[in-house]
């Protein structure tokens, strides 16, 4: 991968090499030190880093059959996670009717699951660096199956806004243990791309397949949705306890004290008052306004919670915090975090306008409104899976990934001048903006996300995964938020079209802002590791 970095295994097998000449130095300069056994904290992330090198012999040594039956639980784990979010925006009006939820609090029926679920994200990843990544996802996948069935029986709104948070926090579980344990399995960096790629395509899948089942089940009750969930998780629930080795952690040796304070549970109610602050903010401003209070005030107190978390992290040790030490001097990873921003922004903003308007102002049904929003399933499939058999669409960031965005582009063009959608306007420009947008977007999501990841070292396997999904999560809410804000430019009525032609030129516009951004200052040189940065 000609990235600024090497691949994780390559770094870890440099550090490795590197290391232990400096405990061999005849001269003692460069010697390892150790206090009671264990060693300092200078030395803390390379100690991570070969257990993890440990933990990663036991699971790339599985079979390729049950190295096929875990990564299809894994996909399936990203897929149900994803969906959760995307039905629910095609269930909001059925699920507010028969629990008396009014206009003001139906926000939460999607709020309560994705605010959890983006809060929660890197302790998540942190508890599966830490602790047993296979322990860790059982217990989401399982509570998965068994909150969704319990929420499938609920009459009662405030239940229902509880239930749907744990769940999230079952469902939390499974994203970075599953991508900590895809990097241990196939610790090639070739190899590794590919699956985290068919790992992207499933939760790039979830966005319309998910859709299209909510629709089908609300043709008989939203509930049967959650027990299709439920019905669905369990097999693989099982398969998963059966293939899947009791896997080490990467910090194993660690004792149960330490692996708390590494927890960095100071940093962890810092983060996850700011990211509730930040989406409780952009949520509320989507329904009451940018001006209002309950826009402002979270907005600014989470600016603020964030600015105190960055503080708290570098003045901790290396290994002690949720993050790694070095994070923002990853090479490019500025320019990534963009990426992910833009991308996501573009995908919600995308969905989410067209579905509201084909049912609340053309009348179409959900089912329907699910096939005509299908060509974006079919296209993510179909191109998404492309990245396996050609891996430079991902290994290749600087090149492809400015050509995705201007497709990105095309995409939002078309649809801001579809005016709605209805009919021959459709297959005019719907239809070809979802399928060339799409076709552009899914490898463009794919490759931030594998090269996030792979920018971490091993003993943050499952925080990078986290990072990048709460960085995805972000992008979309503020993305959300800002659209609905541009809707109001128009007339006023859901029929004008004006507004959601802006929004579309917004997201059109920071989509190719971070292709451009990509294009004149991503990095592509292989930098050369010495002894002395180790």
């Amino acid at each position: 991968m000609e990235l600024d970095h090497k691949s994780n295994a390559d770094l870890n097998a440099s550090s490795l090499s590197l290391k232990n000449d400096m405990v061999d130095a005849p001269d003692g300069t460069d010697v390892v030190e150790y206090e009671n056994g264990k060693p300092t904290s200078a030395d803390t992330e390379f100690t991570l880093d070969m257990q993890g090198e440990r933990a990663n012999v036991e699971l790339s040594s599985l079979p390729k059959s049950k190295k096929d039956v875990l990564l299809l639980c894994f996909c399936m784990s990203m897929f149900i996670d994803g969906a959760g979010v995307s039905a629910s925006l095609l269930m909001t009006a059925e699920v507010a009717r028969e629990l008396n939820i009014g206009v003001g609090d139906q926000a939460w029926i999607l709020g309560t699951y994705a605010i959890a679920f983006a809060s929660t994200l890197l302790l998540a990843g942190r508890l599966a660096d830490l602790y047993s990544p296979s322990k860790v996802y059982s217990i989401g996948f399982v509570g998965i199956a068994i909150f969704n069935l319990i929420i499938s029986f609920l009459n009662d709104k405030y239940s229902f806004f509880i239930l749907r948070s744990i769940s999230a926090l079952a469902a939390v579980l499974t994203i970075p243990s599953s991508i900590n344990m895809i990097v241990q399995m196939y610790p090639d960096p070739e190899e590794q791309t590919k699956k985290l790629s068919l790992f992207g395509v499933a939760g790039a899948l979830s966005d319309t397949v998910a859709m299209i089942l909510a629709g089908l089940f609300l043709l008989a009750s939203w509930k049967w949705y959650f027990r299709f969930v439920t019905i669905l998780v369990t097999p693989f629930a099982i398969l998963a306890w059966i293939y899947m080795p009791p896997t080490k952690a990467v910090a194993s040796s660690l004792s149960g004290r330490d692996k708390i304070k590494r927890l960095d549970l100071v940093g962890v109610l810092l983060l996850l008052s700011a990211l509730v602050l930040f989406i409780l903010g952009f949520t509320q401003a989507e329904s009451k306004g940018w001006s209002f209070a309950i826009f402002v005030a979270p907005f600014l107190v989470s600016l603020v919670m964030f600015g105190i978390f960055v503080i708290w992290e570098l003045k901790l040790d290396e290994g002690m915090g949720l993050l790694p030490k070095k994070i923002w001097s990853f090479p490019n990873i500025f320019q990534l975090i963009f990426m992910a921003l833009s991308i996501n922004l573009w995908f919600n903003t995308t969905q989410l306008r067209l579905t509201t308007y084909f049912q609340d102002v053309l009348g179409i049904s959900p089912v329907i409104t699910g096939i005509k929003i299908l060509p974006m399933g079919i296209t993510a499939l179909i191109t998404g899976g492309l990245t396996h058999p050609f891996p430079f669409l991902v290994l290749r960031p600087k090149i492809v990934l400015p050509l995705c965005t201007v497709m990105c582009l095309i995409g939002s063009l078309l649809f801001a001048f579809c005016d709605g959608g209805a009919g021959a306007n459709y297959w005019k420009y719907v239809f070809p903006g979802l399928v060339i947008g799409t076709a552009g977007g899914i490898i463009a999501y794919i490759s931030a996300n594998t090269c996030i990841i792979q920018a971490f070292p091993i003993s943050y396997a499952g925080i990078s995964g986290s990072f990048a999904n709460v960085v995805f999560q972000v992008g979309g809410v503020i993305g959300v938020a800002i659209q609905a804000g541009l809707l109001n430019t128009g007339d006023g009525t859901l029929e004008d079209w004006t507004g959601s032609r802006n929004s579309y030129f917004f997201a059109g516009a920071v989509i190719i802002a971070s292709g451009l951004v990509m294009l004149f200052t991503f990095r592509e040189k292989r930098e050369v590791v010495t002894k002395e940065e180790v």
